[in-house]
């Protein structure tokens, strides 16, 4: 069960654990709850928006539940893997009571922010959760939050995993950029949460547009007028240049310098991942959660105290300035995210869903 398949790390990575769990000889069917499909799946998809394409409101989706549930109740899964965002405490019961049933459930979290997945009453999530049959985390912090707040017994964590050949393939995509040299950063303009803003005045104060080393900004969402309104109130509109939402960054994240993530909380950020898998280093703030879990300053890149502006400046220059530092980062990227392989994340999701025929 997702919301969707499409712009975002969490529904990048749901991607994966279908093409994951197929590989490994699981029949597997995406539920997906809207009709954003970009990134590549394998099973069968059930798109429910389409299916309810001409219902409106309430009734639009009491008739995704119904779908859903004859869905479940007709084929007798095995379990169910709930990866989509769960806000509503009351919708999610009626999912759990009326929808997954007495189906064994895993639900995943994909952020350190809770408010997306727990009602706020930590008696409510507890009962709402502490009969799945687990609770999966993308990262350690994050486990340890939700089973301390919500005192559950249950929690792991399986870190997202990467798809090294298909990624290695994207990556060696023709594309039409100049020779300049640039810094990356990508994913979907939310300044709550991904704190452009401060990407923006850091990268200003920086020595990279003195050099003439732009900042390439790859993505869509609510607040990108106001963070192209910020690039101009610091004079900087010469040097960063924003580019829609793209399917495949990968020949981008290639070429990059490095890849910054300036983010307020994260889950285990896909960034990170693909741009390390990539043999791009990062300059990350160290926000919960997932970078301190992957970024080691001199081996794969710069990891910066969360929202500390001076030393983000500072690690922004270290990386043009000191080329042996970049160098070493660089030579050091790929290896780092080795753990994270499809190899070695696949047996964890089988230690879970035991093969029950």
């Amino acid at each position: 069960m997702v919301s969707s398949l499409g712009v975002g790390g969490a529904e990048r990575s749901s991607a994966i654990l279908s093409k994951m769990l197929v590989d490994s000889g699981y029949d597997v069917t995406i539920i997906s709850i809207l009709n954003d499909i970009v990134y590549d799946y394998k099973g069968e998809l059930v798109n429910l928006e389409l299916l309810t394409s001409t219902y409106k409101g309430l009734y639009k989706r009491w008739r995704k539940f119904i779908i859903s549930r004859n869905i479940l109740s007709n084929n007798k899964f095995d379990y169910v893997i709930d990866t989509a965002s769960r806000p509503g405490w009351f919708k999610q019961w009626f999912i759990n009571t009326f929808v997954y049933q007495k189906t064994s459930t895993v639900f995943v979290v994909h952020s350190y922010n809770l408010d997306s997945y727990f009602p706020n009453h930590t008696i409510l999530g507890k009962y709402l959760y502490q009969n799945s049959h687990e609770l999966v985390g993308v990262s350690k912090d994050s486990v340890t939050h939700f089973k301390e707040k919500y005192g559950l017994q249950k929690g792991r964590c399986i870190y997202n995993a990467f798809d090294e050949a298909h990624w290695d393939m994207l990556s060696k995509v023709k594309i039409d950029i100049s020779e300049e040299p640039f810094i990356l950063s990508y994913g979907r303009i939310f300044d709550e949460i991904k704190n452009y803003s401060f990407l923006i005045k850091t990268y200003s104060q920086s020595q990279l547009p003195k050099r003439g080393i732009k900042l390439f900004i790859i993505g869509d969402g609510p607040d990108k007028i106001k963070i192209q309104n910020l690039v101009q109130f610091y004079g900087i509109q010469e040097y960063v240049i924003f580019k829609e939402f793209l399917e495949n960054p990968f020949p981008y994240i290639k070429q990059a310098l490095f890849t910054t993530l300036t983010s307020n909380y994260e889950g285990f950020p896909m960034v990170l991942l693909e741009s390390l898998a990539i043999g791009t280093p990062v300059v990350s703030v160290d926000c919960k959660s997932g970078p301190s879990e992957v970024i080691v300053t001199g081996k794969n890149g710069i990891l910066v105290p969360f929202k500390d502006e001076q030393a983000y400046t500072e690690a922004l220059n270290k990386m043009i300035e000191d080329q042996d530092f970049h160098k070493r980062c660089k030579e050091g990227t790929i290896i780092s995210v080795s753990k994270f392989k499809i190899e070695n994340i696949i047996p964890q999701w089988q230690a879970i869903l035991p093969r029950k025929r």
